[in-house]
């Protein structure tokens, strides 16, 4: 060691070792590598924090016993090695909604950190340089293939616990690839219940306002929307947000048959646009069908009195008479041409119909794996000559 004079004193191997002893229990010896290999970075132009790839091979050794007998701490003896790693899931845990004093509850979420831990290490990769696909592999899309996976020493409640860390530190909301969970408990984990159930509330009140008799029940997709936005409060479900959540894959298949209704209720709330009802203004242009025949389906169309639902399904069975017609009867261009003949010859054709036969499109269509089969007697009905074609046919 240098002396009072800059001259070199001999320093007792114990008393260095002592120094050593207690810097390397209390993990300075890490730390001061960890600044040193910072600076180092540094000054050679690259990041001073390693890459997502390099992680300490210690990090394969820890096993959930360890951790459940050691806890979360960054500095119980078990995650010195990857003391940065497990910091972060600590805090993670601090910051969750959730009873702390249940054992049950401490047990699956210290369960749920080491599965990361045990990850990393496997992955040699650090969690926040995870792709989708990783978080999606640890967390699996089927509970029961997790615990299967996992065997006994893992807690059944340990995946929402993977749900919650997935989510707050690796920004993970591909919910689409995840199979069933419950949605409400993931947002009041992360949001906490009052302030989730009071979005829920609000939103579904005005759903009530408006007449629908379940209106609970969309709470699950609330709650997904709000997840997605990562924030508890409507006020950020502005037009924007709820634009993005149009788009994203989580909301697709039956999680956004409700989104449009919703969105209208955030609107009534005055937090964002009305949403715009994605068709054109009007029905779609009728294809297929002579010009003078569709003219006369349209005049009758615009100035019918029935209810708009009537008028659309009249609309649809005219436009197909029109289209066979054209491929049948070419002959016969508009309804003044319209005898006893050519109705009994519809009749009939009705009679001998497939699934798709003159729609102006079938993809796309409910009954997809129907197309070209017989009609039902009930479909045979609904495409019968409608009583309001008197207007229009003589």
């Amino acid at each position: 060691m240098p002396g009072p004079n800059g001259d070199v004193v001999a320093t007792p191997w114990d008393r260095v070792y002592a120094f050593f002893h207690r810097w390397r229990n209390h993990g300075l010896v890490k730390e001061f590598h960890d600044r040193l290999r910072g600076q180092v970075r540094e000054q050679a132009g690259r990041d001073p924090e390693p890459s997502a790839s390099v992680i300490d091979s210690q990090s394969v050794t820890l096993d959930i016993e360890r951790l459940r007998r050691d806890g979360l701490a960054p500095d119980a003896v078990s995650l010195r090695p990857v003391a940065r790693l497990a910091r972060p899931l600590a805090d993670a845990l601090a910051a969750l909604h959730w009873p702390t004093d249940d054992r049950r509850q401490r047990r699956f979420a210290r369960d749920a950190a080491g599965l990361v831990l045990i990850r990393c290490g496997e992955l040699r990769r650090a969690f926040w340089g995870w792709s989708v696909q990783d978080w999606t592999d640890l967390i699996n899309a089927s509970g029961a293939e997790f615990r299967r996976l996992w065997g006994g020493q893992i807690g059944p409640n340990t995946r929402p616990f993977v749900f919650v860390y997935a989510y707050l530190l690796g920004e993970f909301t591909a919910f689409e690839r995840l199979g069933r969970f419950i949605r409400p408990a993931l947002a009041h984990r992360i949001f906490g219940a009052d302030r989730v159930d009071d979005a829920v509330q609000q939103v579904c009140k005005v759903l009530a306002y408006w007449g629908r008799r379940d209106a609970d029940r969309p709470a699950p997709v609330i709650c997904q929307m709000l997840l997605l936005n990562r924030s508890p409060l409507l006020e950020d479900l502005t037009t924007d947000a709820l634009a993005a959540l149009r788009g994203h894959p989580a909301m697709s298949g039956q999680w956004g048959k409700d989104l449009y209704g919703l969105h209208r209720a955030v609107a009534a709330l005055g937090h964002a646009d009305p949403p715009t009802s994605g068709h054109a203004s009007g029905p779609a242009a009728m294809e297929g069908v002579p010009a003078a025949w569709a003219e006369a389906v349209e005049r009758w169309y615009a100035t019918s009195t029935l209810t708009p639902k009537i008028r659309s399904s009249y609309r649809n069975v005219l436009a197909k008479i029109g289209r066979r017609l054209a491929a049948e009867q070419p002959q016969i261009t508009e309804p003044g041409q319209w005898t006893r003949q050519t109705c009994a010859s519809w009749v009939a054709a009705v009679d001998r119909m497939t699934v798709g036969d003159f729609s102006q499109w079938t993809h796309g269509m409910r009954s997809q794996v129907r197309l070209g089969k017989p009609l039902t007697p009930q479909s045979k009905s609904g495409v019968r000559l409608p009583r309001g074609a008197s207007r229009v046919l003589p």
